[in-house]
């Protein structure tokens, strides 16, 4: 098992076995990291660039803030939840896109993304089982989606192609992402959903991450971004993902101590506002299982949660079709 102190790029930081012999390593980086930049712990090459994905999303709602559409068009708590999820697309969820898609007067044909199962297994097969239909709302970035939409209604920005990089809700965020972590962006690729996908070293998205752990970091409209995200995602956790969602399980289970996001590919970040710190992980493979029992894993490592669900995720069994019991997948880190 490769050390922390290491200067590999990428080091184990999850295992699988299968019996008694090892079958998987699972390599990746992560960091954990406080809001006057200083590094608590890091495992591999933490200057080495990752797309966050939808880890990145509390950057993403941060405009809703700053300009000033969460005031003018009265957003609800759960919606700021909403906007910042990987949602499962639950009936809360449906309900609430649907009903948000009226109030902005659109409807699912001014959504950029394209129509998706549900994110979560249990509500996607229970989509298929009633003979349902791939839909826009149902995919996992809706809520997303929904936020930007509602910062083009309410400054008059053109609605159509607010995907594009070059439109002004883009550049805001792009804006707020260089502000927040404080280095320029240089990669924007495309994300799943049809948005910008910006690149960054992970200890620089993990530093901007701190400025939601700590928004005294921050002044203004800005502070007051932060503290709010962070707030209606801790207060209600399953608009934030969904009652099978690793982020909603884990956030829950902190008692609004610390809101957990993941991002596609093996991205899974921690916000921890008692400690002004942040915690990110990339798997290199992207194995969204095995980044899922990482951030467990660094959790319980850095001492910042530690009960019987997050022990359960950092060491999970392994069983076969028939349900019986043929490995592990574990945080070795």
């Amino acid at each position: 098992m490769t050390s922390p102190s290491q200067s590999a790029k990428f080091v184990d930081l999850v295992q699988v076995t299968r019996g008694n012999l090892v079958e998987n390593i699972h390599q990746g980086i992560a960091i954990a990291i406080n809001s006057n930049n200083q590094i608590i712990k890091k495992w591999g090459d933490t200057t080495t660039e990752i797309f966050p994905r939808s880890a990145l999303k509390p950057i993403q709602t941060f405009g809703i803030f700053t300009t000033g559409t969460y005031e003018a068009l009265q957003l609800s708590d759960e919606r700021i939840a909403f906007a910042t999820s990987s949602h499962h697309a639950e009936p809360l969820h449906i309900e609430m896109a649907q009903q948000w898609l009226k109030d902005l007067k659109l409807d699912e044909s001014n959504f950029t993304l394209g129509p998706s199962w549900p994110l979560g297994d249990k509500r996607r097969e229970d989509i298929v089982r009633n003979d349902g239909v791939k839909t826009k709302i149902y995919h996992n970035c809706s809520g997303k989606h929904l936020g930007q939409l509602s910062i083009c209604v309410h400054k008059n920005f053109n609605i159509s192609e607010y995907n594009n990089p070059s439109h002004p809700v883009q550049q805001l965020f792009i804006r707020n992402l260089e502000q927040l972590s404080e280095i320029k962006i240089k990669n924007i690729a495309i994300d799943g959903c049809g948005l910008p996908a910006p690149a960054l070293p992970l200890e620089r998205f993990a530093f901007a991450l701190t400025k939601f752990a700590d928004p005294q970091q921050l002044s203004g409209l800005e502070q007051m971004a932060a503290k709010k995200i962070v707030q209606c995602c801790v207060d209600h956790p399953v608009y934030f993902g969904g009652s099978q969602s690793i982020n909603s399980i884990l956030t829950k289970s902190s008692n609004k101590k610390i809101l957990v996001k993941n991002g596609a590919d093996g991205v899974f970040a921690a916000i921890v506002p008692e400690k002004k710190m942040a915690v990110v992980v990339k798997i290199k493979d992207g194995n969204m299982k095995a980044a899922e029992v990482a951030i467990a894993g660094l959790l319980l490592d850095l001492k910042l949660l530690d009960h019987e669900i997050v022990q359960q995720l950092a060491n999970q069994s392994i069983t076969n079709s028939v349900g019986v019991k043929s490995g592990t997948i574990s945080w070795v880190g």
